[in-house]
């Protein structure tokens, strides 16, 4: 006698089978908004008057998870600096604000607010043209505009066997978006390496020696170019400005170019891996020991992470396959928009019991793709027609193994904060976040609820110490979440902690409200917290953003403590409000921060 099926039983069936089929297909699209229309369009009367010979339109602006978004905004194409200034310039004298666009892959909105009026914002996209790259003859100094992408920026270092400890995993990312929110990566020495001239393990901010800013002349009456060397006192605001400044190009520090393998391995327990001791078996901390580099990947409702571990090696390991390009595991590069829309309708559209199923594939698709195939059944699931080979274990120049995250991947939302601690508390520090969050999870599960669908990302970078820097006298990062705090030496390292979620998904503000409440209760004392700018924080149990306590006092606070008066939020905002008298380059967020 066979058992009586459910409604749930068809419906976490009828779920796989679709996803399965949707991954097979290969489809790629990308989410960027490609409608515009240009100013000649419309009329005299909707067009701002006497904008200077300028590519101009209007289009959408969407951010990366889709949540933030405004219709027909105002957006210019400079292809020079002096075409760059002269809009700025028109913007002033014709009351616009203005902002740099760059690829828009961020979550929070330092940019541009949907529910603020927007009609007088004009975004210059410094993408298009504004993204040339220079390498100077000693191969020291890389200088790039503000609208080079990562992928590209390091392509050219590595020409030139040049490159970085670390750096974020998208490749689509601009310089000056980088540079903004103090984009990372995931690193610190393993144990007896050494730190190269020319290197650091914090942020890609902390690599600057110059910038070039737009700030404005009292005496012309004008926005003007003004480079900010990296001793100068006002760079500190400049090197983490969230959007409150306007960068045409920066000069940055570089190393000679590291080869790197990288592992998965997807057979550690997460009660073993997050255990609370680092000496109980193979532990997060233990892995940074021997590498110093790792990320942890934990999808909801799975007992077995994603652990990439990179470690430095000049030659390959005779196991390990050679990439020459970076972004090697399609199986989670390659996501369509009609998976996004499918997960979308399935999982928050009244259907939250499938998001246990939905974990568990997510894992099983990272496992089998890693192997080098995915199994559906007896059958081999193919993308475009080709069998992927095993990414389980690869070895390449840097570049081809820090760059992993395509447009294409899943969109989803994230809060994000970095926990500033020793080394040694850095087990410890993982320990209690998966604990209080498995434990929360559960409850919520209790009570038929599902907030949670994406996985937890965890990763461990050095600090921003301007020592790193090869200019003397060199100043800090004053917005930076990883800048170091004078009264605690032994904090010498950050985690940094992610929760993903689809947007829109039942009880995840408040999923993230307790959690945020609970990590800043949690983390004194042995540690100190911080928010990640470009990330969700200051939450309410409505939405990101939104707690006025956390706001106005909280990352205050954080931002404070143990630090001299010039690396406050406080005298940051006094300092771009002095280069930017007229809040050109503001927005209704970065008001109510600085």
């Amino acid at each position: 006698m066979t058992e009586p099926t459910t409604n749930i039983d068809h419906g976490k069936r009828d779920f796989l089978k679709k996803m399965i089929g949707l991954a097979s297909a290969g489809v790629v699209a990308s989410w960027f908004p490609t409608t515009r229309v240009n100013a000649s369009f419309f009329q005299p009367s909707e067009r701002p008057p006497n904008f200077p010979h300028v590519e101009l339109y209007r289009q959408r602006y969407e951010n990366w998870s889709g949540e933030l978004f405004v219709e027909k905004v105002w957006t210019c194409s400079p292809k020079t600096i002096v075409e760059v200034l002269l809009a700025i310039n028109w913007a002033y004298n014709n009351n616009y604000k203005v902002r740099a666009k760059g690829m828009s892959h961020n979550w929070s909105p330092i940019m541009l607010d949907p529910a603020s009026d927007n009609t007088r914002i004009l975004l210059i996209d410094m993408v298009s043209h504004i993204n040339r790259i220079k390498i100077s003859t000693s191969g020291r100094i890389v200088t790039a505009e503000a609208g080079a992408l990562m992928q590209d920026l390091l392509q050219a270092m590595e020409d030139r066997d040049l490159g970085f400890i670390a750096t974020p995993a998208p490749g689509d990312l601009t310089i000056g978006g980088v540079l903004a929110i103090d984009g990372h990566g995931t690193g610190i020495p393993a144990l007896n390496e050494k730190r190269q001239l020319g290197q650091t393990y914090g942020s890609i901010s902390n690599l600057v020696t110059s910038v070039t800013a737009v700030v404005f002349d009292a005496q012309t009456r004008t926005y003007i170019p003004k480079v900010f060397f990296r001793d100068h006192e006002d760079i500190s605001a400049l090197l983490v400005h969230l959007g409150r400044a306007f960068i045409l190009s920066v000069q940055l520090q570089s190393a000679k170019n590291q080869y790197l393998r990288c592992e998965s391995i997807m057979n550690i327990h997460y009660k073993e891996l997050f255990a609370q001791h680092p000496q109980n078996g193979r532990t997060f901390s233990s892995f940074l020991d021997k590498a110093g580099r790792a990320e942890a990947i934990w999808f909801p409702f799975t007992d077995y992470p994603w652990l990439k571990v990179w470690s430095v090696a000049d030659t390959k390991p005779l196991s390990s396959k050679i990439v020459r390009h970076p972004f090697n595991y399609w199986f989670s590069d390659n996501i369509p928009k009609p998976i996004t829309d499918l997960i979308h309708d399935i999982i928050i559209a009244g259907q939250g019991y499938l998001t246990p199923s939905f974990g568990q594939l997510q894992a099983k698709i990272s496992y089998l793709g890693l192997q080098g195939s995915l199994l559906s059944g007896t059958s081999t699931v193919l993308t475009g027609g080709l069998l992927s080979s095993q990414s389980k274990d690869l070895w390449g120049a840097s570049k081809n193994l820090l760059l992993y995250v395509k447009p294409t991947t899943l969109r989803v939302t994230a809060n994000g904060y970095a926990v500033l601690t020793s080394r040694q508390n850095v087990q410890k520090v993982i320990h209690d976040f998966c604990e209080n969050y498995q434990q929360r999870v559960n409850e919520y599960r209790t009570l038929n609820r599902y907030p949670m669908n994406g996985p937890v990302e965890i990763r461990v970078t050095g600090l921003d110490h301007a020592s790193d820097s090869i200019v003397p006298n060199a100043k800090t990062a004053a917005l930076s979440a990883i800048k170091p705090c004078p009264n605690h030496p032994e904090w010498d390292c950050a985690v940094w902690f992610d929760i993903l979620t689809l947007p829109d998904t039942p009880y995840a503000a408040e999923f993230y409200a307790e959690t945020e409440q609970w990590m800043h209760q949690r983390y004194r004392g042995d540690s100190l917290i911080r928010p990640e700018w470009s990330k969700g924080w200051g939450y309410t149990h409505v939405k990101a953003w939104a707690n006025d306590w956390y706001l106005n006092q909280e990352i205050p606070y954080v931002h404070a403590l143990d630090q001299p008066l010039s690396l406050t939020i406080a005298e940051v905002g006094k300092v771009l409000h002095r280069l930017d008298p007229n809040r050109l380059f503001s927005s209704p967020l970065i008001d109510r921060l600085l």
